[in-house]
């Protein structure tokens, strides 16, 4: 019965870190919550707008993730969201332009409402 515990305490820390992901070494993070609430991280990489892009979807890809969807929701202003995918986990990546050489970024867990 101990080692059920131990190892239903060990698949739920897994759970709950399995949707940390290593961000590209240019990012640099402002604001971090694990809430569930909201953006999981923010902040900013000294890059365009799609160099961010394109650095932060290869470090994703490096884990396992796979890009799903993408919008372009504010092409006047770049903005952006990203749906990526792993086994059953998804993240929601929003990038937006800051300056030309300054783009912002936030990812976050997507959960599935039962309602």
């Amino acid at each position: 019965m101990r080692i059920g515990w131990t190892l239903l305490a060990a698949l739920f820390a897994v759970a709950a870190a399995a949707a940390d992901i290593r961000l590209p070494q240019e990012a640099r993070v402002t604001a971090a919550t694990a809430d569930g609430k909201t953006w999981r991280q923010c902040g900013t990489m000294a890059l365009t707008y799609a160099a961010a892009r394109k650095n932060f979807g290869f470090a994703l890809r490096q884990q396992g993730w796979i890009r799903q969807k993408a919008f372009d929701y504010d092409r006047i202003h770049w903005k952006s969201l990203e749906i990526w995918t792993r086994g059953t986990e998804r993240l929601l990546v929003q990038f937006w332009r800051e300056d030309v050489a300054r783009t912002g970024f936030a990812w976050g867990v997507l959960k599935d409402e039962i309602k």
